[in-house]
């Protein structure tokens, strides 16, 4: 692909993006390191935003898993509660007379061990007190069942959040830096689950007055950055002279899926893994995507994506009509609704340029989640031991009856 490197042009964005440490930069290439600079700032305030909200979505859930446990502690006496109700009914013939509040009877749940019952004496009698610990053994049995499922509905959304929150850690690289791929993937995720989890992202309070000025700020400072245009890369194919854009980041990508495609253009992305969104531009007649053009389109799809290493990356094709916005999902986040074709893209086949820039620029080309395993066996043997500690109580329980 050597040859290539003195064909295939680089528009002026792309050089402004991978070469802010060159010494030779021009005047364009400082206003953009400013705005790079104020796009990382605003990313990284995002991202604590975000960490906030899930960490104050999983103390909100632990204090529930708590509650709930005291409930189920309190349910766990249905057991005890059903053998007085039975021990009262099998010997009510003994109870003859309302006088008679204590005697010594034959416990045949327990292979008739002899016992001393001795009646409450809020209630008239042996029987009415039978009815009302039955009746109370019913709520409570009810309220068990309901208060197990609420636990294990807890359980899951604590792994979730807390799934998430290994995952916005590992997004959150050096200097403040964000992996913004792997950031709005989390954003996602979370949105998709909040049913589940119960998770609210962090709004703006337009009736602080701090946060109105915060808020103007933040939108002068988008404008600072300039259009979303600006925020996609140009590459002429040598092919056919194809225009092929590639969203630098998922602004870019917003604007490329939903403003620049048009009906003829065909929109790529590497299948299963983040990365950016690549669209062949085909809106004239005198210049025709050929087999190449495709080609290098999906070498680039599959270059600007997290399966850059691999050498060979899936990349699936589509017409923009079939790309859809999910409701309230963060920026760049498409759904397809139906694939054109897949093609496979070799990250290692793009011109040199763009190696030798992705290269300069210094942007991380990979992520580790760490700890989940972890974090999932410490779930599941939280209620491991939650369940045995139950059973435990109600061991003792049978035995102090027995005694």
């Amino acid at each position: 692909m050597a040859a290539a490197r003195h064909i295939v042009r680089l528009s002026w964005e792309e050089e402004i993006d991978d070469r802010l440490d060159m010494n030779n930069m021009h005047a364009e290439v400082d206003n953009a390191a400013d705005d790079d600079v104020s796009s990382r700032s605003t990313l990284f305030l995002d991202h604590q935003r975000w960490a906030v909200s899930v960490q104050t979505t999983i103390q909100n859930l632990e204090k529930k898993r708590v509650s709930l446990q005291s409930e189920l502690e309190k349910a766990e006496s249905l057991e005890a509660t059903v053998a007085r109700a039975q021990l009262i009914t099998n010997n009510l013939y003994l109870f003859s007379s309302p006088s008679i509040k204590k005697l010594t009877v034959q416990d045949w749940e327990n292979d008739g061990q002899e016992v001393e019952l001795i009646l409450n004496p809020s209630y008239e009698s042996a029987a009415a007190e039978a009815d009302a610990l039955f009746q109370q053994a019913r709520k409570l049995k009810r309220g068990s069942a309901v208060v197990q499922a609420l636990m294990e509905e807890t359980a899951r959304a604590l792994e979730i959040l807390q799934d998430a929150q290994l995952d916005l850690a590992s997004a959150l690289l050096a200097n403040d830096e964000v992996n913004e791929n792997m950031f709005m993937l989390v954003q996602d995720r979370l949105l998709r689950s909040s049913k589940t989890t119960n998770f609210s992202p962090p709004q703006t309070d337009n009736s602080n007055p701090q946060r109105q000025t915060r808020s103007s700020s933040n939108k002068m400072r988008k404008l600072e950055m300039g259009t979303p245009a600006s925020n996609v890369r140009k590459i002429i194919s040598p092919y056919s002279g194809c225009t092929i854009l590639v969203g630098r980041n998922r602004r870019g990508n917003e604007y490329l899926s939903f403003k620049e495609a048009r009906q003829n253009d065909v929109w790529l992305h590497a299948r299963g893994t983040p990365g950016a969104h690549v669209l062949i531009l085909q809106r004239s007649p005198q210049i025709v995507a050929t087999d190449e053009c495709w080609q290098l389109a999906a070498n680039l799809a599959a270059f600007y994506s997290d399966g850059r290493a691999d050498t060979r990356v899936d990349i699936m094709a589509a017409e923009p009509k079939h790309i859809l916005k999910p409701a309230g999902s963060p920026l760049g986040t498409v759904k397809i609704r139906q694939e054109l074709k897949v093609i496979t893209g070799f990250p290692k086949d793009v011109p040199s340029e763009l190696k030798e820039a992705r290269d300069a620029s210094g942007q991380a080309t990979t992520y580790r989640r760490t700890d989940k395993a972890k974090l999932k066996k410490r779930n599941k043997d939280s209620i491991e031991k939650a369940k045995q500690r139950q059973k435990e109580r109600r061991k003792k329980k049978k035995e102090e009856q027995k005694i």
